[in-house]
């Protein structure tokens, strides 16, 4: 054999067996053998160092717009989240310490949870996925019953005669439209129900409680003073009832028509939905006008946007068209929510007057998604909570819808496929005839639920 060969073979027989030494461990003096297993480095990522620290983060998505988000890395590190996209928490890891994001708290009428949520920190961590859907909504029976009546009390055993519009004051208590009994009701908190003002016949009466007459009120809403205003929709005026019960008329006549001026001596023609904004300018829903009426605080009455036509047209002001516009909602920046009942759709007005149409077409449905994507069937009622979620009473589907400001559509309570009074957690709650809604500062909403006879309370679901 050739000696060059022999040490060649010699060579790579002791470097192999030094190589099989080191990946069991062995070598090492007074151990054995049973050497700690090195740290294996993921694929993918750069080898840590003992000693280091490094940073949990990755991404969310699906967050409503104006939300906020709490999570945590460890159970300690609290991390608050505002806007999707990337999240890094402020507080590293050592290197090879476990991390583990759970969701502190969530948004209301959002879900959620958290992907690649735990693990041991080699290197910084980029890859924790967050990812909020549309929450649904748990239906409780806050007062009336299904049999239509007049009778006050607690809870179900008051009974209301088709309800309309609902309103909250500052002290949580709520405010019906009663449309069949010709009243306006209240509701405690706690649920003790009692008539705040009118007779129950039919009449234009201006008084004390019950000396008041009304006919057919549609819509309610109340100012940062507690005064409530009413769409009287019979009477084709907007009464004001003051927080000790004394009713006004501040503008329209029993005559129904169309005309712009001071109190009386304008005109609606079934005015169906009001809303107050914080200068004390009210906002009319002038159904058969197929206008958006405006008053100011000291009773002058304008045309806002829509003319006299019906039609579904964006635009500003009088160039803009709706086809029975009903209930109406403001938010904090002064924007307008019209449920544009016949066309199906819900529009949007700027404060200064531009129309613009933030969900559904004029194709009846009841399909959930963004902008014209959507559809409802009928939509009564609108009510915008602090964050600008935007909330429907969708009559004719008998469901709850909600609207992103963005014009995301989701549906968080009943069914479009059921028509009766049953509670439960969102498709499992079933609706008839809502017509009605408000949103108080807890993220509760109040439904008036015109075919039932009832007010509905609904919840965020866990």
């Amino acid at each position: 054999m050739n000696p060059s060969y022999s040490r060649i073979e010699a060579a790579t027989v002791l470097v192999m067996s030094t190589l099989v030494l080191s990946a069991c461990g062995g070598g090492g003096s007074g151990s054995g053998g049973n050497q700690t297993p090195p740290t294996v480095t993921p694929p993918g990522s750069s080898p840590g160092t003992p000693g280091s620290s490094y940073t949990i983060g990755g991404s969310v998505s699906g967050l409503d717009s104006g939300r906020s988000l709490s999570v945590l890395d460890n159970g300690a590190d609290t991390l608050s989240i505002t806007a999707n996209g990337a999240f890094t928490f402020a507080t590293p890891v050592s290197f090879n310490k476990a991390y583990a994001v759970t969701v502190g708290s969530q948004p209301s009428w959002q879900n959620c949870s958290v992907g690649n949520d735990s693990g041991v920190a080699t290197s910084n961590v980029t890859n924790v996925t967050i990812s909020c859907v549309a929450g649904q909504a748990r239906v409780s029976t806050f007062a009336g019953s299904t049999t239509s009546g007049a009778a006050n009390g607690a809870g179900n055993d008051a009974s209301f005669n088709a309800p309309a519009g609902v309103a909250l004051d500052s002290s949580g208590n709520v405010y019906v439209a009663d449309f069949g009994n010709n009243e306006i009701r209240k509701i405690t908190p706690a649920g003790l129900v009692s008539t705040f003002a009118g007779s129950g016949a039919l009449g234009s009466a201006n008084g004390m409680g019950n000396t008041a007459s009304f006919n057919h009120p549609g819509g309610v809403a109340v100012d940062a003073n507690d005064n409530v205003y009413v769409a009287d929709l019979g009477n084709n005026e907007i009464r004001k009832i003051t927080a000790a019960g004394v009713v006004s008329t501040i503008a329209g006549s029993t005559t129904p028509g169309h005309a712009d001026g001071m109190g009386s001596s304008a005109s609606f023609n079934s005015p169906w939905g009001v809303a107050v904004d914080a200068s004390g300018n009210i906002y009319v829903a002038d159904v058969e006008n197929e206008e958006i009426r405006k008053i100011t605080p000291a009773g002058l009455v304008s045309t806002f946007a829509g003319s006299l036509s019906a039609g579904s047209l964006d635009g500003t002001g009088s160039t803009a068209l709706f086809a029975g516009p009903r209930g109406i909602a403001i938010d904090r920046s002064g924007n307008l929510y019209v449920a544009d009942s016949s066309n199906n759709e819900i529009r949007k007005i700027t404060p200064a007057g531009v129309v613009s149409t933030l969900a559904g077409s004029t194709r009846s449905g009841s399909a959930d998604g963004t902008g014209g994507a959507a559809s409802f069937s009928d939509p009564n009622g609108v009510a915008v909570d602090a964050s600008g979620a935007i909330f429907v009473a969708d009559r004719v589907n008998n469901e709850i819808r909600k609207i992103t400001p963005t014009g995301t559509v989701s549906t968080i309570a009943g069914s479009s496929s059921v028509a009766s009074s049953v509670n439960g957690v969102g498709s499992a709650a079933s609706f008839a005839g809502p017509a009605g809604l408000v949103v108080d500062a807890h993220d509760n909403i109040y439904v008036a639920e015109m075919n039932d006879n009832e007010i509905r309370f609904l919840t965020p679901a866990p």
